[in-house]
């Protein structure tokens, strides 16, 4: 007997949403408690958030002493993940000085992304980009509930908060590709090897493309590493997210061009044969030939050069996002 499909039975919610907003319009057209209990808590059970644990979901979170907000989501560690807004089924999502309190409120809570929602239209705000336009709309129909249930799972899948994930994953520590340590007389140094270590994976992983929408400390640097393979591994530096990228595209790309010019594509090449006379690099591989990463970067083209390298990947290796954890 199959297993049940998540992306089914999220899509099946959204179809039984589409029907309680059509028998029962007139009732919660008038009321908000009603709209949140019928047609937005399911939604939110459905994507994986428990609507009745108020560490994972926390209802009507007061904010300066005014505002009230209707649900924040908190990740396993307990940064806040989400915060979401309901109005009554029908209620006009986007008056201007409405809505431009509300997300000043939400986004005083520093969340990966702000929603506004009657149950079947979804606005979403990020606080990367204008605070007055959802970056994302959806309005839930029911002859294109698979796209909006994909949407949703990107946005709010409770996954991207640790949970429904193993709580321990066990990772191979030593590099891809490692230079032989040479000492200074010239003879090769026999190292033990590394040994595995678990690390906890209980603390929220983010996608790359979404690491600019996270508050960090000055200086804060990342821990952990999620690779497309699901392997996990331990690191202290931006420049390291790009070398383990790099190293994980080295292997699993057979048809590279070198040299590979970096993101900016202009006179330095990410990957190059020679050894380059100006900045930082690292040794490693290619095919058995030995070849140099360019490292020469600030944390934020690190981060820009490993999107990059990402996109690169062949589609039968990427099986999820490459994501940090910190």
């Amino acid at each position: 007997m199959p297993l049940p499909s998540p992306l089914a039975t999220l899509i099946n919610t959204l179809a039984d949403v589409c029907q309680q907003a059509r028998q029962h319009q007139s009732l919660l057209s008038k009321n908000e408690a009603a709209t949140r209990s019928a047609l937005i808590d399911p939604v939110l059970r459905a994507l994986g958030w428990d609507t009745a644990d108020v560490r994972m979901v926390e209802p009507e979170h007061t904010v300066q002493n005014k505002q009230s907000l209707d649900y924040v989501l908190r990740s396993r560690s307990g940064t806040i993940q989400a915060v979401i807004e309901a109005k009554r089924l029908g209620e006009p999502l986007d008056r201007l000085g409405h809505v431009g309190a509300l997300i000043g409120y939400a986004f005083s809570l520093k969340p990966t992304a702000f929603f506004i929602t009657d149950g079947l239209h979804w606005h979403c705000y990020s606080p990367a980009h204008s605070h007055y336009e959802p970056t994302v709309s959806l309005h839930l129909t029911e002859d294109a509930l698979l796209p909006a249930a994909l949407q949703l799972l990107q946005l709010l899948d409770a996954a991207h908060g640790g949970y429904g994930l193993p709580q321990v994953l066990t990772i191979q520590s030593t590099p891809l590709t490692s230079p032989v340590p040479v000492a200074k007389s010239g003879k090769v140094r026999h190292e033990k090897p590394s040994t595995e270590r678990a690390v906890l994976v209980g603390k929220s992983f983010t996608e790359l493309a979404f690491l600019n929408t996270l508050a960090l400390m000055p200086g804060q640097k990342p821990t952990s590493l999620r690779l497309p393979d699901g392997s996990v591994r331990l690191i202290k530096t931006w420049k390291d997210i790009l070398l383990e990228v790099c190293r994980f595209l080295l292997l699993h790309h057979k048809h590279l061009t070198l040299p590979l010019p970096d993101k900016a594509g202009k006179k330095t090449y990410l990957f190059s044969f020679n050894k380059p006379l100006k900045g930082s690099s690292v040794s490693a591989s290619y095919q058995g030939k030995p070849i140099f990463i360019y490292t020469n970067y600030s944390a934020k083209d690190h981060l820009a050069n490993a999107i990059y390298i990402e996109a690169l990947l062949p589609a039968d290796v990427r099986r999820q996002k490459v994501a940090v954890a910190f």
